[in-house]
């Protein structure tokens, strides 16, 4: 959910949470990790998304 909203602030509303694929599950550390965005059911889109830790 998180990412989709993410997008949703980048500009790209039309992306829902369904249509966000993590391939290698949930994203529980900080990193850099590969996730899948389908835009239709022919057009699947690599992007890579930075998880960042907290700042106090």
């Amino acid at each position: 959910m998180d990412i989709a909203a993410a997008l949703a602030k980048g500009g790209f509303e039309s992306i829902e949470k369904s249509q966000v694929r993590l391939p290698d599950g949930a994203l529980k550390a900080v990193g850099e990790y590969p996730v899948q965005v389908a835009l239709h059911a022919d057009v699947v889109v690599d992007i890579t998304v930075v998880v960042q830790g907290e700042m106090a």
